[in-house]
Order: C-alpha cells, then structure tokens, then sequence
C-alpha cells in the first residue's frame, strides 16, 4: 500500500495539473455556461424586435385589422401602415422596413398577398401571412353568405387529437417529461463517448510510451506490475471523476445562478420524476462505461510496444465506442427495435444503449438492472485479465498484439 499512493498521487496529479485537462474542463465550464444563457445570447444578437413591417392595402379596414392581428401573432418588432406600394418598396429599398407587406382583395373575395423584401423569405413568414389572409378571407366570404360567426367558428375549428403514453408499470409519463428524456439520453451518450475515448486513449498512450521508453522496466524494480498498473488505473479514473464532478458543479451552479427554470418554461419543459430518475441511470451508465473503456485500453496499452503503433491498436475500443454512440443517437425516436435491445446486452455497447432503453417506457428496471451487471462482470474480467497480461508483457516487446497477448498469459 505504501508503493501504491506514490504511484497513485504521481499519475493524479501529473493528469489535472496538466494544461490539456485545465483547457477542456475551462471550455466544457464556458460550454455550460453558454447553453445556461441561450436565450440571452440569442436575443443579443436578434434584431428582430427593432424591425419594422411595413403594410399596405387598399381598404384601410383591412390593413388595420391585419396589423393588430398580426402584432398579437408575432410580438417582435414594429409595424407601420404605409400609403402606398411605392412607398412600402421604397423603404425597403433604403432599409427602412425588414418587409413589406401589400394585402389585395379580388372580386371574388379572395385574397391575396405580395411580400416584398431585400433577402429571400422564409417559409414560416409566408405561412403565418398566409394563415392570416385566410382567416380574414373566410370571414368576408360567411358574411356574404350570411353565415353567423359561430357557424362559421364550427365550421373552421379543428378536431380535436390528445396524446397519452401508457407505461407498463403504470406510470403517468406527459409529453414534456419524454422530450426532455431524449435531451437526457443525447447528452448523456455524447459525455460517455467522449470522457471514454478521452480517458481510454490516454492510458492506453501512457502504458505504451512506458514501455517504448524502456521507463517500465526501472519502475518494476521497486513496484511490483500489478501494484503500478492498478495505481495507474485508479489514478485515471480519478482525474475522469474530477473531471465529471467539475461538469456536475458547474451544471448545479448554473442551475441556481442562472434562470433555467424560466428557459424551460419558454418551451414548455418541466421536470419531472422520470427525468430524475434517467439522470440517475446516466450518471451509473457513465462511471460503469468509463471504467469498462479504461481497462480494456489498459490491455491494448499493455500489448503495444511502440507509441506509433497505439492509434491503429486502439481502434477496435474507438470503433465499438463509436458503434454504441451512433446506435443510441439514431435510435431516439426508436428505443424498441430489435436491434437496440440485442446491442443493450452486448458489454461494450451497454453504457450508452441501456440508457436509451431507459428512457422508453417499455424497458423495466429489472431490464436495466441486468444491463449494470452485465458492466460491472465486465469491469471485473477486463481488471483481472489486465492485471494478467501487463504482468506478463513487461518484459516483452515483441510485434504484433496477438503473439504479446499468447505470450502474457503463458507467463506465470
């Protein structure tokens, strides 16, 4: 144990006092931040409020009617009744007004519209003038026709279509909480892939820049193999949590500095429960998944003999990573298909698939449960076979990982 804590604290310190681990985690807080304050920098650079919208049409009713419903519609900017369609062209000729609106009304009651603008419009200005115009349209028509409003509200209104999720284990679960489920997964599938492939490529790096510099073989000779690589593998997942505990205190941080709550409120989120709870899981899928890559890069590392190799030795950890990311990432709208739940069962898939499953109210947590074993049986063999192969390759250095690896599990 004595030789345990050097080597420990000499690995820890020598990763978080290091420029590369101050610099991500400065822009993973800077990150938070920002999204913490979206709104805020949206709106610093949207200049939609000090826009003007110019309107015409040759019934002065009309136009007066359109600009108050069309204020209510959209609430930014100004809007300006001008006297003529020269008059509307010419400003936003000169950028007086971001467009110009010019309403007609045809013989037959019909309406239309013309927008003038410097840029090309977008669809959604087309479609809420649009909606609009059809709605005015609709009253002129029923007040030829002699139809009373309320006829013609029936007329118009829209059936009306609710949604209902239904839970095995009969739990009440709204729309907002399920949305916001998928935000949860997305978030917590990309912190998996990347302080995995992060952490992982470090160690794998490191035991092979030991070896390559023959420094392994002075290091054995005061602490024993196992001692120094079980040092070295604490010691990363140490800086990783360091590194997730910054994440989370930033996040708790700008939970309470900043108005979240009321952002959440502008697009109708809330959490609930439920969210809770799949935090919960993701923050046991991430250690699980982290711990899992480390020793399965420690065991590449360990049959690695030269540092220019470690890329191209690493890439089954990289491809299988980037398999379990680009299935639970393309499967969000999905989380049942068959393919999901064979990945969900499959070690180095698990982490991120599993918390895909989690958020379906089809998976149980007896499901989810099975998942956390099949990682932590996982860690448990990868640790041991670790151990047995950095034991016996540390005094080899011959090429190729296949004949490192027969050669590591000969030795006693």
């Amino acid at each position: 144990m004595n030789k345990f804590i050097p080597s420990f604290w000499l690995t820890y310190w020598k990763k978080v006092a290091s420029k590369s681990f101050i610099i991500q985690c400065v822009i993973t807080i800077l990150i938070i931040v920002g999204l913490s304050n979206i709104d805020k920098i949206i709106a610093f650079f949207d200049k939609s409020d000090q826009e003007t919208t110019a309107i015409y049409s040759e019934k002065k009713d009309i136009a007066s009617q359109f600009k108050k419903q069309f204020e209510a519609l959209e609430k930014k900017g100004k809007y300006k009744i001008v006297s003529s369609v020269a008059a509307g062209e010419k400003g936003v000729k000169n950028e007086d007004y971001k467009k110009f609106i010019e309403i007609k009304v045809n013989k037959d009651q019909t309406m239309q519209s013309n927008i003038y603008a410097l840029d090309n419009v977008g669809n959604n200005d087309v479609m809420k003038v649009q909606s609009l115009l059809t709605t005015f349209q609709s009253n002129i028509i029923a007040q030829n026709l002699n139809l009373k409003p309320e006829d013609l509200q029936k007329i118009t209104a829209q059936s009306k279509v609710d949604t209902k999720v239904i839970s095995k284990e009969d739990k009440k679960i709204d729309e907002s909480s399920l949305i916001l489920n998928k935000g949860i997964v997305y978030v917590g599938a990309f912190l998996i892939f990347m302080i995995t492939m992060t952490y992982g490529s470090q160690i794998a790096t490191e035991i092979a820049q030991e070896k390559t510099s023959r420094l392994i073989e002075m290091i054995v000779t005061s602490v024993s193999p196992i001692t120094h690589l079980m040092a070295k593998i604490l010691a990363m997942i140490a800086v990783a949590f360091t590194n997730i505990i910054i994440i989370g205190l930033a996040i708790v941080i700008c939970l309470y500095v900043f108005d979240i709550n009321a952002l959440l409120d502008k697009i109708d989120l809330k959490f609930s429960a439920e969210n809770i709870r799949l935090i919960v899981y993701m923050v046991i899928f991430l250690i699980l998944g982290l711990i899992m890559y480390i020793a399965f890069s420690t065991i590449v590392g360990a049959l690695t003999n030269r540092i220019e190799d470690i890329g191209q030795a690493i890439m089954p950890v990289t491809f299988m990573n980037i398999a379990a990311f680009y299935i639970t990432i393309f499967s969000l709208q999905t989380p049942d298909t068959m393919l999901v739940k064979i990945s969900s069962y499959v070690p180095f898939l698990t982490p991120q698939v599993m918390l895909l499953r989690a958020a379906s109210t089809k998976t149980s947590d007896m499901t989810i449960i099975i998942g956390i074993v099949i990682c932590i049986v996982t860690i448990v063999l990868l640790l041991m076979l670790a151990a047995r192969i950095y034991k016996g390759s540390v005094f080899s250095y011959e090429k190729g990982l296949i004949k490192n690896f027969k050669r590591a599990l000969q030795m006693k």
